[in-house]
């Protein structure tokens, strides 16, 4: 993306003013123009040498698209800390507003991508059946699942940092919106079963969010051999000491809260960041009992007999 644009470009663009919308796209709701960055993908000509971080928001894309980054750069931090992540792993549908867009040439980063070398990490929240069909068979993809008790509570908070017409977007609406699937994206359990189903694939790399926080450095190693790399033990130290949560944050080049001001929260009110705390269970001190109930009987109704569990 920054051989279209600058950061500081970048940063200007996404400072003014805008609404957000959204698109359905086959019953899904992404944000605006996803419809044609899906379509877009259906002729994206995928690489061999392609290596594609694909989530559900907020299951931890952020956090393996940088161990990604760092592996694919053979553990050349300094290298890796000259460039954003944003620039470093371009998010396929994340474009900037259509009005602004349009105002300043900025084309789809999904034709953006087409001209930068390889290899490539490429990242996106689409459903499975939403990106190209060569990817399979060509490229290396590695998919998060996280628990969506978790899920929920950080897209919340996203939502209401991303867009300002929803900075007092209730709790329990957002709930309700997750738990009907009419959360953008489509309902995280279509998404989470798209690939789990094809956990077994060999082009396929299915990580836990929950695995990561147990045992980095072992799922860095993991990442990086599945990738193609053989990295010795230093990189593979300074990779994980890196990609800790709280290096991370307070890193400019992968943080994304360096990109954008957030709106200031009310005088009472936490902090907004797009990294907020990164935690196992932080669920617990936001759901009722009620909505607990009604999130594990969610669960065992659309993962009932497929293997797939989560911690409680």
């Amino acid at each position: 993306m920054d051989t279209v644009i600058s950061i500081e470009e970048y940063k200007r663009l996404w400072a003014q003013p805008f609404k957000m919308r959204y698109v359905e796209h086959e019953g899904i709701k992404l944000f605006e123009e996803g419809d044609d960055v899906v379509k877009a993908l259906k002729t994206f000509e995928v690489r061999d040498d392609d290596s594609w971080i694909v989530t559900y928001p907020k299951a931890g894309t952020t956090w393996v698209q940088e161990i990604m980054s760092c592996v694919m750069h053979d553990g050349n931090l300094e290298e890796v800390n000259k460039r954003h992540t944003v620039f470093r792993v371009p998010f396929l549908e994340n474009n900037l507003p259509k009005t602004i867009r349009q105002d300043t040439k900025v084309p789809l980063i999904s034709d953006v991508v087409e001209t930068l070398p390889s290899p490539r990490v490429l990242k996106s929240h689409l459903p499975g059946q939403f990106l190209p069909p060569q990817l399979w068979d060509k490229a290396k993809t590695i998919y998060v699942i996280r628990n969506p008790k978790d899920v929920v509570v950080s897209f919340f908070y996203f939502v209401r940092m991303l867009n300002p017409e929803k900075s007092d977007l209730a709790f329990s609406e957002f709930f309700d919106e997750m738990t009907s699937g009419k959360a953008p994206y489509g309902p995280w359990w279509d998404h989470y079963l798209y690939f789990w189903k094809m956990r077994h694939h060999p082009n396929v790399l299915l990580l836990r969010f929950e695995d990561l926080k147990r045992d980095l450095r072992g799922n860095i190693e993991k990442i990086s051999k599945f990738l193609g790399k053989d990295l010795p033990a230093e990189a593979l130290d300074a990779i994980t000491d890196h990609c800790t949560f709280a290096n991370m944050k307070k890193n400019p080049m992968a943080n994304p809260d360096s990109l954008w001001e957030p709106p200031k929260p009310a005088a009472d009110a936490a902090p907004i960041s797009f990294m907020r705390k990164g935690k196992v269970g932080d669920w617990k001190s936001h759901f009722t009992v009620a909505q607990n109930e009604a999130m594990d009987a969610l669960i065992r109704d659309k993962f009932y007999g497929t293997g797939l569990t989560f911690d409680q």
